[in-house]
């Protein structure tokens, strides 16, 4: 059975406790390819977690895992295994590690729970870990349902409120506009507003500007977004504070279908989260 989960954090939870399981970290990449360095593949008998790569070298690697090798291999420009190749071309360097650590396994998932950044040691092998992407979704309607589904499927940590208790099965209820309840947002959280009810937005927008996430944005037209700055002015949110905000939302202007827009909304996060460094 194999498994293509894009995180190095969903590989460790699905790997762990497993005797017998081989890590295969990335641990330099040269040229083109599809993973970045750091990236992470477990391997045990019967199972894999994870990919190395779009499927050029990952089935000789789970063969080496498999059977019992261990060390650094290099396939592409300066590899042995001259028989196979990358078609992007470059080089990938890669480490298969036998029997990890679970105890440092254990410590990097629990700091990864904190949502805290942390660092694997494998031995001579480190890998840095972030916890994944936060979207935190204020709303209601198909385009915050669209919007969550994606972003989940994205391996995005979701969390969505709503005034409506029947939206999502861990909906967070707002009851009040006024007064929205805590949140846990991080620098590594986007928080998104999604009401054609706009009496919901300004405290709800009031809250994630005083925060410390990197991105804002809030559905609507250009004439929306206008009323939008206005009423958050008139409440003392300083031009500056009120930039942040994107709107209207989404790469691709104008999307009247819930499911392009959710596609739209969540390309404009990415490239924000690319932009800060985040990915």
């Amino acid at each position: 059975m194999s498994q293509t989960f894009d995180n190095s954090e969903d590989v460790l939870r699905a790997c762990r406790g497993k005797s017998g399981a081989a890590l295969v970290v990335l641990c330099d990449v040269t040229g083109g390819t599809l993973r970045a360095r750091g990236a992470i593949m477990a391997v045990t008998s019967s199972e894999t977690f994870g990919y190395i790569s779009n499927g050029c070298v990952d089935a000789d690697i789970i063969a080496r895992a498999r059977a019992g090798e261990a060390g650094q291999f290099i396939y592409g420009q300066g590899s042995p295994f001259r028989d196979i190749t990358l078609p992007c071309g470059g080089r990938l360097d890669i480490a298969i590690v036998q029997n990890p650590d679970q105890a440092a396994i254990e410590t990097a998932l629990s700091k990864l729970d904190n949502r805290e950044e942390t660092e694997l040691r494998l031995g001579d092998i480190i890998v840095s870990l972030s916890p994944p992407l936060r979207l935190r979704i204020a709303g209601r309607g198909a385009a915050c349902l669209a919007l969550a589904d994606l972003a989940r499927q994205s391996g995005f940590d979701v969390s969505v409120q709503s005034p409506d208790t029947d939206i999502s099965p861990d909906v967070q209820h707002l009851t009040n506009p006024d007064q929205p309840p805590a949140v846990r947002d991080d620098s590594r959280t986007a928080f998104i507003c999604l009401f054609h009810d706009h009496d919901w937005e300004v405290a709800l927008l009031e809250q994630a500007l005083a925060g410390p996430v990197f991105y804002i944005g809030a559905m609507g037209s250009v004439r929306t977004h206008e009323i939008r700055r206005r009423r958050l002015s008139g409440a003392g949110i300083s031009e500056g504070q009120i930039s942040r905000i994107h709107g209207p939302i989404g790469l691709v202007a104008a999307q009247r279908n819930a499911s392009l827009l959710a596609i739209s909304i969540l390309a404009e996060i990415i490239q924000a989260a690319q932009q800060a460094k985040l990915l």
